[in-house]
């Protein structure tokens, strides 16, 4: 079973792959997915990273 937030960006990742027609999903796409969560938006605003 995976948490909402891990499915939410394996989803986002396989639908970025897909929508940019690669054959396979890369761990750029899961990065690309990552970073845009809210969580992970949110840290990297404390740390000081532009959005």
């Amino acid at each position: 079973m995976l948490s909402n937030e891990l499915e939410y960006c394996l989803n986002d990742a396989f639908h970025q792959a897909r929508e940019a027609r690669h054959e396979y999903l890369t761990v750029e796409h899961l990065l690309l997915a990552i970073l845009d969560t809210p969580k992970v938006r949110e840290v990297l605003r404390a740390c000081g990273a532009d959005t």
